[in-house]
């Protein structure tokens, strides 16, 4: 799993990284379909990012500081 702040996706190198509320409903539907969808819940996945070209999913990390 990566983790990343930048908008750049870490796989293929493309600024089309998306937050699930700027996804299509198509595009959403293909993130349902995506291997993560296994490991996350689908309000967990609503914070993570996605890649439009590769459909790479961006983990962030949460920050637990005070």
């Amino acid at each position: 799993m990566i983790f990343s702040t930048d908008n750049t996706c870490p796989r293929c190198g493309a600024v089309k990284i998306k937050k699930w509320a700027d996804l299509t409903e198509e595009q959403q539907m293909l993130v349902r379909k995506l291997p993560l969808s296994a490991e996350y819940t689908h309000s967990a996945r609503k914070k993570h990012r996605f890649c439009t070209r590769c459909w790479f999913e961006l983990v962030e990390k949460e920050s637990h500081e005070a």
